[in-house]
């Protein structure tokens, strides 16, 4: 979690935080030095006072003179630290171990203590405790030790010395704290009055975005390095935004200007586009017109060719029934005149039969073009699609076309077909278009040559779509026929009997009846290739 703070109250707990914790520890050790050295004081006065006591109850022991002594020690009545005083005396020099009670003085208030046992008093030394000091001394003359000498001097003065000791290092802990407090007045006032005007400053310019004013000087080195600096900032952001006050002017004035060219170019678009709908619309009506054209001129092309392939048959009949006709008046003549001959007769049933020959041929021939004009109407291959197995079909076409077409038992025939492949479609159109194309590879594609080869493949390419590969490597189709190849009444051998329907209708069938695509490439005397797509 981020926190902010002012440097002002940095400064002022920095300054009062390092003051107080240094003379809290001076203080301290002050204090706790003083203490020591009273409490070691107050253990030697109690040293010299039973040294005092022991130099003088040493002339009263050796003359066993106990009251006086007490009476001496009445004097301590006057002391405020001397509790307690008990002087031993050694009864009997031979013997060191046993030491006999003597006298002893006890502060007015204060009861009288046990006797202490001889161990405690053997032992010279002096005993601090929480409240008083215990102090045993030796009582001499000379090198004789006549008794010892017990005193307890209290610590009352010592405690307080301690506790005014702590008392007065916590009041000037209090004033140092207070002066450090009053220093850091002083030095943030000092110290942050240059930083406040640049803050102030710097919140004048982002208020006002003036970017011209700067920050004034300062007598401190890095206040007077960031002052410097931020005014170079400013003088680049200045020239920044002068630039980009420049760079946004030349941008409005070519904004306007690439307003007033859009405008124009927008007019003159609106005005082309008026006159290229214009033109669309007399388009549109030349298009009608001329596929109005195109539909009178296929009607024409139409009817020429179906005049054209019937009128030599049906003149071919007239011309001979005419000379049949002649021929039997010529005849009705010389049987009425009686002059008939059997050679007459002869020469009149070989020209009849010849004539009728020729007349039963081109009937025949009229009716056959009649029957290939009317498949044309597609009316015929009208049927409901059926579900068929695709190779059952390729060779059911196959076997019925080498039985019409005897050259195709020499020719090389491949099936590239599934043999589970399954086809929805309308069986009689299909056929039609497979018969054909088997049709013209045994009159087109190989119509002088012993050998070749047929290729048949049949795969899908999609849940609803079968493609028809069919390819032969026969004559191919002449460079003069070229993409007219579907155009009715289109072949190379006219002269041969060829009506140019056949792949007319297979267009027809493949696109209207199968609802499909039919395309075809050719090299003359190399291939011929369809490629047949259908929904099945």
């Amino acid at each position: 979690m981020i926190t902010s703070g002012s440097i002002r109250q940095s400064i002022t707990w920095l300054v009062v935080s390092i003051s107080t914790l240094v003379s809290a520890f001076a203080l301290l050790a002050l204090s706790l030095l003083h203490v020591n050295e009273v409490a070691n004081a107050s253990e030697r006065r109690a040293q010299d006072i039973a040294q005092v006591i022991a130099d003088v109850s040493s002339r009263y022991l050796l003359f066993e003179d106990a009251e006086g002594l007490t009476s001496y020690l009445r004097f301590f009545r006057s002391s405020s630290v001397v509790q307690h005083i008990h002087i031993y005396q050694r009864p009997s020099i031979e013997n060191d171990q046993e030491l006999r009670y003597f006298t002893s003085y006890n502060r007015e208030g204060l009861a009288p203590i046990p006797v202490r046992s001889a161990e405690r008093i053997r032992n010279f030394n002096v005993v601090t405790k929480e409240n008083y000091i215990e102090v045993t001394a030796p009582i001499d003359i000379d090198t004789e030790r006549l008794g010892t000498v017990y005193i307890r001097i209290s610590r009352e003065f010592a405690q307080q010395t301690a506790w005014r000791t702590f008392a007065t290092s916590s009041a000037a802990l209090i004033v140092v704290a207070l002066l450090a407090w009053l220093f850091s007045l002083r030095a943030r006032s000092t110290l942050l009055r240059p930083i406040e005007q640049a803050v102030g400053t710097i919140q004048r310019i982002s208020r006002n975005r003036d970017y011209s004013i700067r920050l004034p000087e300062s007598g401190l080195i890095e206040l007077q390095q960031l002052s410097l600096s931020f005014n170079t900032l400013l003088a680049r952001v200045e020239q920044h935004l002068e630039r980009q006050q420049q760079a946004e002017r030349h941008a409005n004035d070519l904004n306007a200007e690439l307003e007033r060219q859009v405008q124009q170019r927008t007019n003159a678009l609106r005005d082309s586009n008026q006159e290229l709908m214009e033109t669309l619309e007399k388009l549109h009506q030349f298009q009608k017109q001329l596929i109005e054209n195109q539909k009178m001129q296929s009607l024409g092309d139409l009817i020429a060719g179906v005049a054209h392939e019937i009128n030599t048959p049906v003149g071919l009949v007239i011309t001979s029934t005419s000379i049949l006709q002649d021929k039997l008046e010529l005849m009705q003549q010389k049987f009425a005149s009686n002059t008939i001959t059997r050679e007459d007769f002869e020469r009149f049933m070989e020209a009849s039969d010849d004539n009728l020959s020729l007349i039963r041929r081109n009937i025949e021939r009229t009716a056959d073009l009649i029957n290939q004009f009317r498949q044309l109407a597609m009316d015929q291959f009208v049927e409901e699609t059926q579900t068929t197995p695709a190779l059952e079909l390729l060779q059911t076409v196959l076997h019925a076309a080498r039985q019409r077409f005897p050259k195709l038992n020499d020719l090389d025939i491949t099936l590239d077909c599934p043999a589970n492949l399954q086809i929805t479609t309308r069986v009689g159109p299909l056929q039609h278009v497979l018969k054909q194309l088997f049709e013209n590879s045994a009159l087109h594609g190989f119509a002088e040559r012993e050998s070749g080869q047929i290729e048949v493949q049949v795969e899908r390419i999609d849940g609803s779509h079968v493609q028809i590969r069919y390819r032969d490597n026969g004559h191919g189709i002449p460079d003069s026929v070229g993409r007219r190849a579907f155009d009715p009444f289109v072949t190379s051998r006219r002269r041969q009997g060829s009506t140019g329907l056949g792949l007319h209708l297979v267009y027809n069938l493949v696109t209207r009846a199968l609802e499909g695509t039919i395309e075809v490439q050719s090299q003359a005397g190399q291939y011929t290739e369809f490629m047949i797509t259908i929904k099945a």
